[in-house]
């Protein structure tokens, strides 16, 4: 499913009189309540209906765990505190993962271990013979 822009679903939004719009959200509600939350979606965004469309965005990110997929319906519906919140949520979330420090300071950068380097035996001999050249003087 693609989520069209916030543009687009007020152009239809302006197109479509107040009865059928009303219909439509309604059918929309009536679909979320049973779980069809894709088919309300859709309807929520024919009708630029808000605060539904902020209800399956919470549906995504709070039932589901879909931080990313919620983030386009808030946007859709407005919402930027939510969009706001998530994006700072995935920042902290990412600065651990790649270990920075804390905003209060505390933390300790991530070290990385890496697997032991693989070198060819012959170039292995002969950085070998290298070395042992160089502490006899004898390489010119």
């Amino acid at each position: 499913m693609v989520i069209q822009s916030q543009g687009d679903a007020l152009k239809k939004e302006n197109v479509m009189d107040g009865k059928e719009r009303t219909a439509l959200i309604r059918q929309g509600n009536e679909l979320f309540n049973r779980g069809e939350i894709r088919k309300a979606a859709e309807l929520f965004m024919k009708t630029s209906y808000r605060d539904g469309l902020t209800r399956v965005g919470d549906h995504f990110y709070y039932d589901q765990k879909l931080p990313l997929v919620a983030v386009g319906y808030y946007r859709l519906a407005g919402a930027q505190d939510k969009v706001g919140e998530i994006f700072a949520r995935m920042v902290l979330a990412l600065g651990e993962w790649i270990g920075r420090k804390k905003p209060d300071g505390t933390g300790e950068p991530a070290k990385v271990s890496l697997p032991p380097l693989k070198v060819s035996p012959k170039l292995k001999i002969l950085a070998e013979e290298i070395l042992r050249d160089q502490k006899g003087g004898t390489r010119q």
